[in-house]
């Protein structure tokens, strides 16, 4: 739907000017929320498993689901993740779809009984990995623009920074020199160094030119010919809960559990620009094409904890609540990120690289608090529903504590736009199950995702379904398929230069889908 579009006017190649490192606020809502998977059951019914419990996945929403079992319980999740891209640049539409394979849940639980009816019936131990992110995305871009260009946008940023191109050089003995010392962004420096650049006047060497533009008396710059544009940008990795748990059933009414919970993440982000002469011969530098790569990896290991209850009031028998609230999650994170540039000009090849830049900094992101209730019509039915709740102003990103003192503030900035322009969420979640016979389950749930950003009214929808099979061997098997129910928009332009063409700006929607089989045992 038109109204849940997300406005992000982003220079997506310019995300790294001066700085050292990738990090903007963007990042750390990335890696701060939770699109959770786990088994087929909860993803099935839309994870609203805060108020049920007796599920792999749902111990991840509220510890207290191991105090409900009452044996042992073994699975594995295989499953599909899926994106759907479709950009428009330049009068071109072109549709990208990106699909992985992935583990979204593998657990044990065991349960033990102390032999008492009523004080801790049971107590039980866990050990499960469920996915809470899926980094899945894929974009393509092209068309043929006659007026502006990366390489302008270059030039015009070192010209209006008055960067002194004697230290842009590469000298044999430091290379990485200039990328560390001149405060000209990287992708500039490669610019340079691959011939795409050049002073415009012999007396200011701080005055540049693109290799695909030219000057008339009045000083105003053009492009000489035009030239076909391509992006592409491809988004892979994942965000694992490696939980170990303790659980509790006391008189059979009140159930209790803590998570002890290790998180893994790993993102990377590949895009590739280009820009190809129709025509070389409108060139005066002989300019044919040039390519450039931004390859950015982050990955990281964080820490936190969660208690949650689950209570069966009386007198009505099939009303359950539940409760979770779990601390920030510390994470330390690791970047690294390089870029490299190829050029065909002046009748020559060039390759240049940039350094390989590791940068360790730390993410809180924040806590977070669920609230269920759940109905069970005896053995045969069931509706559940969840809210969950995380102020993401509260995020901060926080530099390591080996960093030199000077660089204590270097995210102060960031951590005020995230105070001023993040907000509290309100997530919702619903499911059912209904029993045909007893061994054959019929699934359905539903996610709304509120927006994390004050002003900005993007929504998401998801939508499940899923069938479980149980034998009474106590062999089962699960299936469940989830989609994105509306398309979310963004919009961005490649490269920032202000003209009076204006800068061609690409439009990209995109929808995404999982698909969960659940293999496991209870004995």
């Amino acid at each position: 739907m038109k109204a849940n579009k997300l406005y992000i006017i982003i220079i997506v190649l310019s995300l790294i000017p001066a700085m050292l490192s990738g990090q903007d606020i963007y990042d750390a809502l990335r890696f701060s929320q939770n699109d959770y998977q786990g088994t087929a059951r909860s993803m099935a019914m839309g994870n609203a498993f805060t108020a049920l419990g007796g599920d792999l996945g749902g111990i991840t929403i509220n510890p207290a689901s191991s105090g409900v079992y009452r044996y042992y319980e073994f699975s594995v999740t295989p499953g599909i993740v899926s994106s759907s891209d479709k950009s428009s640049y330049l009068g071109n539409t072109v549709r990208e779809n990106k699909t992985r394979f992935g583990l979204p849940n593998i657990g044990w639980v065991g349960s033990f009984r102390t032999g008492r009816k009523t004080g801790l019936v049971n107590f039980n131990f866990s050990l499960i990995s469920n996915q809470t992110s899926s980094y899945n995305a894929g974009s393509y871009a092209y068309g043929t623009e006659a007026w502006t260009s990366w390489i302008s946008a270059e030039a015009a940023a070192l010209s209006n920074a008055r960067i002194s191109s004697a230290t842009l050089g590469m000298p044999d003995n430091d290379p990485s020199y200039p990328f560390y010392h001149t405060g000209a962004s990287w992708k500039s420096i490669l610019a340079w160094n691959s011939w795409l650049l050049e002073n415009t006047y012999p007396d200011d060497d701080a005055e540049y030119i693109a290799a695909v533009e030219s000057i008339d008396d009045k000083g105003n710059y053009s492009l000489e010919g035009p030239m076909q544009q391509r992006f592409s940008q491809a988004i892979t990795g994942y965000k694992d809960d490696i939980t170990m748990n303790f659980g509790g059933n006391i008189s059979n009414k009140f159930f209790f559990g803590i998570n002890m919970t290790m998180q893994y993440l790993w993102y990377n982000n590949v895009q590739n620009y280009s820009e190809n002469a129709l025509n070389p011969d409108d060139f005066y530098t002989g300019f044919k094409n040039f390519e450039y790569r931004y390859v950015q990896t982050t990955s990281g290991l964080g820490f936190n904890m969660k208690i949650g209850f689950i209570y069966h009031p009386l007198p009505v028998a099939g009303l359950r609540i539940g409760a979770a609230v779990s601390t920030p999650v510390w994470t330390n994170l690791r970047e690294e990120m390089y870029q490299t540039i190829s050029s065909e000009v002046y009748d020559s090849k060039y390759t240049v690289d940039s350094p390989l830049n590791i940068y360790n900094y730390k993410l809180t992101s924040p806590m977070r608090w669920n609230v269920g209730a759940a109905y069970t019509f005896g053995k045969t039915a069931l509706i559940s529903i969840d809210y969950e709740g995380a102020d993401y102003g509260t995020t901060k990103f926080v530099t390591n504590r080996s960093m030199a003192s000077g660089d204590i503030d270097y995210f102060n900035e960031q951590n005020k736009l995230m105070k001023q322009n993040f907000r509290t969420v309100t997530n919702l979640r619903a499911g059912a199950e209904i029993k045909i016979i007893p061994e054959l389950a019929i699934r359905a749930g539903y996610n709304f995702f509120d927006s994390t950003e004050k002003g900005n009214k993007c929504l998401i929808h998801y939508a499940s379904a899923g069938l479980g099979y149980s034998s009474p061997n106590g062999f089962f098997i699960d299936l469940a398929y989830q989609q994105q129910c509306n398309r979310l928009y963004k919009y961005y332009t490649l490269y920032n230069y202000d003209t009076a063409f204006g800068i061609p700006e690409v439009e990209e929607s995109y929808l995404n889908w999982k698909l969960l089989l659940t293999l496991g045992f209870r004995f």
